[in-house]
Formats: C-alpha cells, structure tokens, sequence
C-alpha cells in the first residue's frame, strides 16, 4: 500500500502523477488531504462547510486522475496536524511508502512536514522522481517494516 498525501499544489500534482507511476494500474493506494488546524481540545475542530468542502472537492480532483490510470485510490479527508495525521492514515493504511510534493521554493528535505516525518522516525529511505525542475520532485518516503 502507498499513501499520498495530496493538497492540490502542483508539487501535489506531480507527486500524485509519480504515486500512480509507482502502484501502478489496479495497485493500491490511499490519498490523504489534511486541512491544518489546531484543535483547542482534543476533540473540538474548528473546519467551516467551505473548507470541509474544499477538501472534498480536491480528493474527488485525485480520485478522478487516479481513476484514468486504473487505480481505485481509498480517498481520507483529515483535518489536525498534517504530519500527525499523515504518519497516523499509514499506520492505519499498513502504508509501506508515503509519497508527499515538493514545493519549488525549499526542498522538502528542509521543509516542516519531512522534517517532523523524519524526526519521528518514519523514514528509512528517500527519492525523487524525475521532473521538470529537480526541486519539484515529488519525495518517496518508505516506511521501515512494512
């Protein structure tokens, strides 16, 4: 299983094109879009109709592309601390490799999301797939036993 973590940027936009390179036609993938807020306890969530709406109209967009490649994606509408709630959908997934974008502004290396996965140690391993611009390479992170 791969999980991709997908908020519609283009650098998003070349990590699903990569994710679906990678699994393949009738593979197995989930796609996760988390709207970043901060719960003010840890069960109260503060996210509108528009943004809920938002979101679910962003993973209807990957659904569609993943579905001219022949996968049928499991699409997860999240909302919290993206890289809490990315770590938690591969864990609840069995996701073996998460694919996440690469803004052309920093490398994701260097960014806040791959820095948390990687300080939690999610992370045994890093590419890049080809791209128009290097710093736009979507990033795979493999997931150590699984």
């Amino acid at each position: 299983m791969f999980l991709l973590a997908y908020d519609g940027s283009p650098a998003a936009d070349l990590a699903l094109q990569h994710a679906a390179a990678l699994v393949g036609p009738g593979g197995e993938l989930a796609v996760i879009n988390v709207f970043p807020v901060q719960s003010v306890s840890s069960r109260l969530e503060t996210v509108s109709d528009r943004e809920r709406s938002r979101q679910a109209g962003l993973l209807q967009d990957a659904e569609l592309q993943l579905r001219r490649h022949g996968i049928e994606p499991r699409m997860i509408a999240a909302a919290g601390d993206p890289p809490a709630e990315i770590l938690a959908a591969a864990e609840a997934t069995n996701a073996g490799t998460i694919v996440v974008g690469r803004s052309h502004r920093r490398h994701l290396m260097h960014g806040p999301l791959a820095s948390k996965l990687v300080r939690r140690r999610t992370a045994t391993s890093w590419s890049s797939a080809p791209a128009p611009r290097l710093r736009e390479a979507p990033m795979t992170i493999a997931r150590p036993n699984c």
